[in-house]
């Protein structure tokens, strides 16, 4: 019986952290999809870079920001978050 526990509370934590995982996938997806409109949109990247850092913090909104203004103009698509996402959950 001990064993049963101790396999139920391992699983349901092993459950809550692939689950915060995915919440965190999600996240990086949008936080890609929100820097493409913003370009799309006409913003500066130091607007687009000061906007991000809110919500992610300079160093990595500074990176994102980066990859996202070298892209050229046809590629910035929801393709884009979607394929940061999947090297996300890929991790």
């Amino acid at each position: 019986m001990r064993a049963l526990v101790m396999i139920a509370v391992l699983g349901f934590g092993a459950s809550a952290a692939v689950a915060q995982d995915a919440d965190k996938c999600v996240q990086t997806e949008t936080w890609f999809n929100t820097a493409v409109q913003a370009r799309l949109d006409g913003d500066s990247k130091a607007k687009v870079r000061r906007t991000m850092a809110r919500e992610m913090g300079k160093d990595a909104a500074g990176q994102l920001v980066d990859f996202i203004f070298l892209l050229p103009e046809a590629q910035l698509t929801p393709d884009v978050g979607k394929a940061a996402r999947a090297q996300c959950e890929a991790l």
